[in-house]
């Protein structure tokens, strides 16, 4: 096997592959390049200046913490240096540095503000290990659509029901909590909807997330029952 021929594996099976199963980004539009043109001539392609669209794959597997999944982390590997010449791998290497910082930045002020769900996954196998809460590449709808279905819409921590108090606007909205926080989770587990999954309103999703550690269902509802008692109790001085 050719050298070109090791590049082109490695980008189908860790570039695509591994980054769809892994991470939940499918780069079907790179998967039809490397076939129609050849992974050496995608790379020196995707080695010229790019625009935020033509990022998109690049930043999603930073965001997901697994730069090694990158065109660039693949090509930098020593066995692939030789296909580029010293200007390509000083832009490999130096548009890793640059975006890293950058979706590093974005993590950490999107985490103070809301640990929000994102563009769901496709996939069961979740949890590869993150540095970060709440991840749009580690989400799984079909997972969501069993727990919504076996729990209801009704928010785990406060009762909440976006339907009920919004009309019709708000039917079927509402937010799926993991009870085992991704962040915390090592390599992959297989994700179990019934168990390990929650209905939650987003202003209890934030709570859960809000502390350094992440707090469990019963300890919010505690908290909130015992804020409402402290509440009524002043409404009688």
């Amino acid at each position: 096997m050719s050298l070109e021929d090791e590049l082109t594996r490695a980008f189908i099976e860790d570039g695509y592959q591994r980054a769809g199963k892994e991470v939940g980004y499918w780069g079907r539009r790179f998967l039809q390049s490397v076939k129609r043109n050849g992974a050496l001539a995608t790379a020196k392609r995707m080695l010229l200046p790019r625009n935020q669209g033509q990022r998109k794959g690049l930043d999603a597997l930073l965001e997901a913490n697994r730069p090694e999944l990158t065109v660039e982390a693949i090509l930098l590997q020593p066995k692939f240096r030789s296909l580029f010449s010293a200007a390509e791998i000083a832009i490999a290497q130096e548009r890793l540095g640059e975006y890293g910082k950058a979706i590093a930045s974005h993590i950490i002020s999107r985490e103070k503000l809301f640990p929000d769900e994102l563009e769901p996954g496709k996939k069961y196998t979740e949890g590869a290990k993150k540095q970060i809460r709440v991840n749009a590449y580690e989400r799984n709808q079909k997972a969501r659509e069993i727990c919504v279905k076996h729990h209801g819409h009704d928010c785990a921590v406060c009762g909440f029901n976006f339907q009920a108090r919004y009309g019709e606007i708000g039917k079927n909205f509402i937010h799926v909590h993991h009870l085992n926080p991704l962040a915390l989770t090592d390599g992959k587990y297989k994700l179990d909807p019934v168990t390990d999954l929650r209905p939650v309103c987003p202003n209890c999703h934030a709570m859960l997330h809000r502390g350094d550690k992440v707090l469990s269902i019963e300890d919010l509802r505690n908290k909130l029952i015992n804020q409402d008692k402290f509440s009524n109790s002043n409404l009688l001085i």
